[in-house]
């Protein structure tokens, strides 16, 4: 199959979460026989060129940068960027968009006429303009979809401030609700809707309407390849410090300070803490500074080998994120690499492992993950217990994408064989 697969950000600009998916899954595509081409967003100044077109791991990619008259808003309407999407998608036997906030919210409704379009939603982009669905502030109370049938999005507005959306709360209210109606129908023109769990569909389907049969839950699975060892746990007995291992991109929202601040709760010597991974700018002093005594070990970004050699030396991954995690990867890598984890959000990780090396304590309160850490210094069996009753199947990137190509052949065929629709100048549409 020819393949058009876009995202709003794809490396080298940028990678999180989303754009280790989307990587992954094009390079497993690409080497299953498909044809893909990757269309992203971009952040990028804009420098005259609509497409600027790059080979990222043997990947085509296009990039296409929002001008200055395209700034990101509620509304995302930006007929240009849409223009050139459909065009970029010419010859095309299957789209996956994985994120479009960059590309607009009428991107799905743009391109269903070229090909069956699989949407993935990886967060709650397309329900609220905090892709993360996460009050700023405690004093800030989330509305439920009641609570928005009631009094619509007023509640919002506060929450939405510091983003600088507009200043007049009543356009603001406005604008969300006219925005709540185009990424429904975002929805309603996917042939094809995918979440990565039960969890994030549950929590989706409160402000989405999803038709019969068209969601299905897709595990994105590890999405980097691992060295092919035997798991031989470092079992830890007290005799030296606790290395405590924090995984992926370091940010508030992601917990980290909450970690260095329980750290820098803990007797200097006893633990010290490993954090490998991107960076929030500013953040690392503040992260250094809050561990107090005791000893941070920094690493960079990472590719499979140099995970695998900084799990080597650690004893425990801790991921105390603040947000509702839709999946989180970096669980999966952890246990891959035979670590316990203990983490805030893992309800969708209980999905895929119960209890197995898993430990969940509250997201935000240091104190608790501090007590739980001394915990482990008075007990270290705890930790043994722990690293010897792992799961023995982690979800794979690669099964994953045998799964998806089967589904988007069959959606391929009923392309095909249905009536060519005659859209009723569909370019108003976004």
């Amino acid at each position: 199959m020819k393949i058009a697969l876009f995202t709003s950000h794809f490396p080298p600009q940028f990678t999180g979460g989303t754009e280790q998916v989307a990587l992954a899954q094009a390079l497993a595509l690409t080497r299953r026989g498909h044809q893909v081409h990757v269309v992203s967003g971009s952040d990028e100044a804009y420098d005259g060129r609509d497409v600027v077109r790059e080979t990222v791991q043997g990947l085509e990619v296009s990039f296409l940068p929002r001008t200055y008259a395209e700034p990101m808003d509620l509304a995302q309407s930006w007929p240009r960027v849409l223009d050139l999407a459909e065009r970029e998608v010419q010859g095309a036997d299957l789209i996956i968009v994985h994120h479009q906030a960059t590309l607009g919210s009428g991107l799905v409704r743009r391109l269903q006429f070229s090909a069956p379009v699989m949407l993935w939603l990886h967060d709650h982009h397309a329900t609220c303009p905090r892709s993360f669905r996460k009050a700023p502030s405690i004093s800030v109370t989330c509305p439920s979809s009641e609570d928005v049938a009631r009094v619509g999005h007023k509640a919002c507005v506060d929450c939405l401030a510091p983003l600088k959306v507009d200043a007049d709360s009543y356009r603001t209210t406005l604008a969300l609700a006219a925005r709540q109606r185009s990424f429904q129908a975002e929805v309603d023109a996917a042939a094809k809707v995918l979440v990565p769990s039960r969890t994030h569909l549950v929590r989706l389907s409160e402000f989405l309407d999803f038709g019969p049969g068209q969601v299905k839950i897709l595990e994105p699975g590890l999405c980097i390849e691992l060295p092919k060892v035997r798991r031989k746990p470092r079992l830890w007995k007290g005799d030296g410090p606790l290395r405590i291992l924090h995984l992926g991109r370091r940010s508030e929202e992601k917990g980290s300070l909450d970690l260095a601040q329980a750290v820098g709760q803990m007797p200097e010597g006893r633990v010290q803490l490993v954090f490998a991974g991107g960076s929030e700018k500013g953040l690392d002093s503040a992260l250094e500074a809050a561990a107090g005594v005791n000893e941070v070990e920094w690493h960079g970004t990472y590719d499979a080998a140099q995970l695998a050699a900084i799990a080597a030396t650690c004893h425990v991954v801790a991921l105390p994120s603040r947000l509702p995690e839709s999946y989180s990867l970096c669980v999966d890598e952890a246990l891959a690499l035979g670590l316990p984890v203990w983490a805030s959000g893992a309800e969708a990780a209980r999905e895929r492992f119960g209890a197995l090396g898993l430990h969940v304590l509250p997201a935000g309160e240091p104190d608790v993950w501090a007590a739980a850490f001394t915990e482990l210094i008075r007990n270290p069996a705890q930790v043994q217990a722990h690293m010897l009753d792992l799961p023995e199947n982690i979800p794979t990137c690669q099964r994953a994408t045998e799964t998806l190509e089967r589904w988007g052949q069959d959606l391929t065929r009923q392309f095909r064989d249905q009536p060519i629709p005659i859209p009723n100048d569909h370019r108003r549409l976004a």
